[in-house]
């Protein structure tokens, strides 16, 4: 498991599983919610993850049930993608716009620019966007795993709902090329959402309307106060207005849009040219049920 501690239900990636069953004592999930009403001595609780190659829900504490109450929806059993980046060949589901490479190392994507070690670098920004190939409708569920080289040194976001401003797919050859170049993407030819999820200087998320640049939230950002090398499990919910981002299982924010996007789109995976290389794991995109 990933991060310092998970809000109830506990979202973890099965991939994280020693094992295709999970077993976990009451005392121990009470430790990781901060609950030490439980009784130590209560037998253990055998969760068996209905795929393994999907992510989970792990219902618990009422308490803060609410956070995480917009993931009943979440339809587990049918992924629009998934993938574990366990094959080389997974890399080719991703267009890299501007940066150096994409690649799949070690059973992780890495997305990787200069590394210029300063918050702009101006004309000589090597900022880079990896589009997922797959048009996505516009009610989800994202999940992946994130860890940038230097938590307190970077920009990552999530482009999502995007598409061009005339209704074209992103990769249609008449729209502007973008090359990383940030305006591009969010006062160009696009129209859509970004999620700013981790500034390694900023202390906070910033949720922006596309086309436009129109800051619509702002919310947590607990990537950029960790220290560890752990990796952190990334979610974002989209349903008709309602957008929530959650870190580790912890909601960090949510906004209701009024007038929102309600096309189809595609999502992207944006890094500043500071930032150096993140590397990505377990991503699934997930529909909601009806």
């Amino acid at each position: 498991m990933h991060g310092k501690k998970y809000a109830s239900p506990l979202l973890i990636t099965a991939a994280a599983m020693t094992s295709n069953l999970l077993v976990y004592t009451l005392a121990t999930m009470a430790t990781l919610q901060g609950n030490e009403s439980v009784d130590p001595s209560a037998p253990p609780i055998l969760i068996e993850p209905a795929n393994s190659n999907a992510s989970t829900i792990y219902e618990g504490n009422q308490e803060v049930q609410s956070e995480t109450l917009a993931l009943i929806d979440v339809d587990w059993d049918h992924p629009l993608y998934v993938t574990s980046f366990d094959k080389p060949k997974d890399v080719d589901d991703f267009v890299l716009e501007g940066g150096k490479t994409i690649e799949v190392n070690d059973g992780k994507l890495v997305l990787t620019s200069a590394g210029v070690e300063t918050q702009s670098a101006g004309g000589k920004a090597n900022h880079l966007v990896a589009w997922l190939k797959e048009e996505i409708p516009t009610d989800f569920y994202l999940q992946f795993d994130f860890r940038p080289k230097n938590k307190q040194q970077g920009l990552a976001i999530i482009f999502f709902n995007t598409r061009g401003v005339g209704g074209e797919s992103v990769f249609d050859s008449s729209l502007d090329e973008r090359g990383g170049k940030f305006h591009k993407y969010h006062s160009g030819d696009l129209n859509g959402y970004h999620l700013s999820y981790w500034s390694g200087n900023r202390g906070s998320s910033n949720l922006r309307k596309n086309k436009g640049f129109h800051l619509a939230a702002s919310g947590e950002d607990p990537i950029s106060q960790d220290t560890s090398n752990h990796f952190h499990q990334i979610g974002l919910y989209k349903k008709g207005g309602v957008i929530r981002y959650y870190v580790d299982g912890e909601l960090a924010l949510e906004y209701e849009d009024s007038s929102p996007w309600m096309h189809s789109g595609w999502i992207g995976l944006r890094q500043m040219d500071h930032t150096h290389y993140g590397l990505y794991d377990h991503f699934a995109v997930y529909p909601l049920k009806d």
